[in-house]
């Protein structure tokens, strides 16, 4: 692999191109063990478990878009300016599903309480 400094903004688009399916790919199975885990977060009684793998979620791709920037600091291509963005909207793409995991499961939750709430005043 070639250095960072040694690399132009053609090649290092190029090669950050050719590795992003497989970060896909990657990124993919363990999103999706911890969709299983949100789910079972949010089932629980207080709201707040099951926030934290969003937060969390929005922190590691804001940590790894700043990271990028830094790096691309000393190059000024302008097809590299949209490189950050994609980065950013590709690392949330699991805080998306984390948040509707978490509405929806919440949502069943609440209305469910509610009805075992009527069911004790009908009593």
């Amino acid at each position: 692999m070639v250095p960072m400094s040694t690399m132009n903004a053609a090649n290092m688009l190029n090669t950050l191109l050719t590795f992003l399916p497989i970060l896909c790919l990657s990124y993919a199975i363990p999103t999706a063990f911890l969709c299983v885990l949100e789910y079972f977060l949010a089932r629980m009684e207080s709201p707040w478990p099951g926030r934290v793998l969003p937060i969390l979620s929005v922190v590691h791709a804001l940590g790894w878009t700043l990271v990028l920037l830094f790096n691309m600091s000393t190059m000024l291509h302008p097809s590299l300016y949209f490189l950050p963005l994609a980065v950013l909207v590709i690392f949330n793409i699991p805080t998306a599903l984390f948040l509707l995991i978490n509405k929806i499961t919440r949502k069943r939750f609440t209305e469910r309480r509610a009805m075992d709430r009527k069911d004790l005043q009908d009593l």
